[in-house]
C-alpha cells in the first residue's frame, strides 16, 4: 500500500484530479496532500473511510454515494462512475465526478482505484474555442450567486446572427472556425477577470464579477463588435458575421441560474428579433409582457384543440356606392376566452402567426364564412364574402387545396368568394406565388389588396397579383379628410386603379360627413362604421337582410 501511495503521489503531480484508493476490504482511503489541503481530511491516509466520507460528502448525497460503493464491495459493479457534492474547508459546496475501477489484489482484496475531479473548476471544457462549457457556468455560477453576488457587475449572452447559414452553406468546420474567432474576439476585447464560457451552440457567456474596473456592457458589445470588424478586415471580408448580445445587470441577489438563462435568452432573443446585429438589456416588464404572450398562446391552441372554443367570426358589411345596397361582408375574426375575456385581434392574431396557430383557425374561418355565404345568397343572389388571408398560410400551408376543398365541401360558388391579401403582410411576389394566385385565379376566386395604404403601396402588386378590389385603409381615408394634398393621391389612385380594371372599396367610413366628402373621388364599394360594425351572424341577418336601405 505504501509503494502504491508513493506512486500516486508521483503521478498526481501531473493532473488537476485527485487520485484516490480505496480498500474496500479495510475501508482505508488514500488521497494526495493537495486534497487534504482542499477538503477536511485530516490525514493522506483515512481509516474508518466510511465514517470521515459523512463529514465530507453533503449530507442529502451520502446514501447515495454508499449505497454505490457497497455495491462495489460486494461485486455487483466493477465502476464507481458519479456526480455528487463535497464540502470544502471553508463549508462551501464542491460538485465534484469521482471514477474509480475495482481492482482485486493479493489474497482476495479489492482496491477501488481512480480520481476525483472537481465540475466547477476552471478548465478548457470545449476543445474547439478552449472555453469551459454550460456546466462550468452553472456550477461556477451557482458559487457566485451563493457566496457573493454582490460582485457580479453583468452577464452577457452572446450569439453569432447567421451561424445556421454558414454551416449549410461552409460546412461544419467553417462554423468552428467561426466560433474559435468569437472567442478570440471576446477574449481579446474583455479583462482576464472576466469569465467567458461557450454554452450551446453559438452562443457564449461573459461573466464579469472581476476585480478590475467596471466595464459599461455596452461598451464591451461595441468594443467586441470592433475587433470582429477588424479581424474579418484582416481576411478580406472572406467570410463575414454580425453578433447579438442580451445583457442582464443590477442586483443578483436572489436570483438562480435558471432564471439569468431565461432572462438572458430573452434578451438575446429580444435583439434578434429586432433587427439583430444589437444588444438589448434585460427588462421585467419586457419580459412580462413575452410570458403573457406564451400564456395566450397556449389558451389559444388549447381552445383550438378544443373545436376552436371561444372562436367566432363576426361580419361587416360592404355596400355598393351606385345605390347603397349590400353586396357583401367582410369575414372577421373574433376570440374570447375564460381567463382572458374578449381579446382584440390585434394582440391575438399576430400570436397566431407567429405560431403558425393560424393555419388551422385560419381554415376555421374560411369554412364558417362559405357556410354564411351560401345561406344569405338566398337574401342577394350576387353576393360574396370577403376571407382574410395570413402570409403564413400563403407560404406555409396548402391554400390551394383547403380553398377547393371548401368549395366543394361547402357548395358555394366560387366567383363568391374574394380572399383578402393584407399589403401590409409584406406579400413578396415570387414565382411560387404568383402561380398560386393564377390558379386561384383560373377556378373563378378573386383576390382583393387590403389596407391600402399602410404598406408598400406598391402598384406592382394590382399587375402581378391581379386583384379584383383594393381596399383603401381608413388612415390613408384620415388624411385625405384632413388635406387636399392627400385626397388628390386618393383620387389619382382610384382613376389607376380603375384604368387597370379593379374596383376599388373604401374602408372606414363612420360619418355622413366623410361619406359626402369621399364620394367625390369615386369609389365603388364603402366598409365602415356609418353602415354597420362588424357583428354575430345573427345579427348581421336581423339588420341587414331584410330589404334594408341604407340613408
Amino acid at each position: 500500500m505504501e509503494q502504491i501511495r508513493a506512486v500516486v503521489e508521483i503521478i498526481q503531480r501531473s493532473t488537476d484530479a485527485y487520485m484516490f484508493i480505496l480498500d474496500l476490504t479495510s475501508d482505508i482511503y488514500m488521497l494526495p496532500e493537495k486534497a487534504v489541503k482542499r477538503f477536511p481530511f485530516h490525514s493522506t491516509m483515512i481509516e474508518n473511510c466510511t465514517e470521515t466520507l459523512k463529514k465530507i460528502i453533503y449530507p442529502s448525497d451520502y446514501e447515495m454515494v454508499l449505497a454505490d460503493i457497497e455495491k462495489c464491495r460486494l461485486g455487483e459493479q466493477d465502476t464507481h462512475t458519479l456526480e455528487y457534492r463535497w464540502l470544502d474547508r471553508m463549508n462551501r459546496v464542491v460538485w465534484i465526478s469521482c471514477r474509480g475501477t475495482v481492482v482485486t489484489g493479493a489474497e482476495g482484496r479489492k482496491l477501488l482505484i481512480g480520481t476525483v475531479s472537481e465540475l466547477g473548476k476552471k478548465a478548457k471544457a470545449d476543445n474547439i474555442t478552449g472555453l469551459r462549457r454550460e456546466t462550468r457556468f452553472r456550477l461556477n455560477t451557482e458559487s457566485l450567486l451563493r457566496d457573493r453576488p454582490a460582485s457580479i457587475r453583468y452577464m452577457m449572452r452572446m450569439g453569432i446572427d447567421n451561424f445556421k447559414e454558414i454551416n449549410e452553406k461552409e460546412g461544419i468546420e467553417a462554423g468552428d472556425e467561426v466560433l474559435r474567432e468569437l472567442a478570440e474576439c471576446i477574449l481579446k476585447t474583455v479583462d482576464e477577470s472576466v469569465d467567458v464560457y461557450r454554452l450551446m451552440a453559438d452562443e457564449f457567456m461573459i461573466v464579469d464579477a472581476g476585480t478590475s474596473e467596471r466595464q459599461n456592457p455596452r461598451t464591451v458589445y461595441k468594443q467586441i463588435q470592433g475587433t470582429i470588424a477588424s479581424m474579418a478586415k484582416s481576411k478580406e471580408y472572406s467570410r463575414f458575421y454580425t453578433v447579438s448580445a442580451g445583457v442582464l445587470e443590477g442586483d443578483f441577489s436572489g436570483r438562480t441560474v435558471e432564471e439569468i438563462m431565461r432572462y438572458t435568452e430573452f434578451s438575446l432573443n429580444e435583439a434578434k428579433r429586432g433587427g439583430r446585429n444589437q444588444m438589448t438589456i434585460f427588462e421585467q416588464a419586457s419580459y412580462e409582457v413575452y410570458l403573457k404572450r406564451l400564456d395566450i398562446r397556449k389558451a389559444l391552441r388549447q381552445d383550438i384543440n378544443n373545436d376552436f372554443r371561444g372562436f367566432e367570426v363576426y361580419y361587416q358589411p360592404i355596400v355598393s356606392t351606385s345605390d347603397y345596397k349590400l353586396v357583401g361582408a367582410e369575414a372577421l375574426l373574433r376570440w374570447q376566452n375564460d381567463k382572458y375575456g374578449k381579446m382584440s385581434p390585434a394582440v391575438f392574431v399576430p400570436i397566431l402567426e407567429e405560431s403558425g396557430l393560424i393555419i388551422p383557425v385560419g381554415r376555421y374561418v374560411l369554412w364558417e364564412a362559405a357556410r354564411t355565404c351560401k345561406r344569405w345568397k338566398q337574401y342577394i343572389p350576387a353576393f360574396h364574402i370577403h376571407v382574410n388571408l395570413s402570409y403564413v398560410q400563403l407560404y406555409r400551408s396548402d391554400l390551394m387545396m383547403d380553398v377547393e376543398r371548401c368549395i366543394q365541401e361547402i357548395g358555394i360558388e366560387p366567383e363568391s368568394l374574394v380572399l383578402e391579401l393584407t399589403e401590409s403582410g409584406y406579400i413578396e411576389t415570387n414565382e411560387q406565388i404568383k402561380s398560386l394566385f393564377k390558379d386561384l385565379k383560373a377556378k373563378n376566386i378573386d383576390l382583393a389588396l387590403d389596407d391600402f395604404g399602410t404598406g408598400y403601396s406598391n402598384m406592382r402588386y394590382l399587375k402581378e397579383i391581379d386583384v379584383k378590389t383594393v381596399k383603401i385603409d381608413r388612415s390613408f381615408v384620415v388624411q385625405a379628410l384632413q388635406n387636399d394634398y392627400d385626397f388628390n393621391i386618393i383620387s389619382h389612385i382610384i382613376d389607376m386603379v380603375h384604368s387597370l380594371g379593379s374596383a376599388v372599396c373604401m374602408e372606414g367610413i363612420e360619418e355622413k360627413e366623410e361619406l359626402s366628402k369621399m364620394m367625390a373621388t369615386k369609389p365603388d364599394m364603402i366598409q365602415g362604421y356609418y353602415f354597420g360594425k362588424p357583428s354575430p351572424p345573427e345579427q348581421f341577418e336581423e339588420n341587414f337582410l331584410k330589404d334594408v336601405n341604407f340613408p
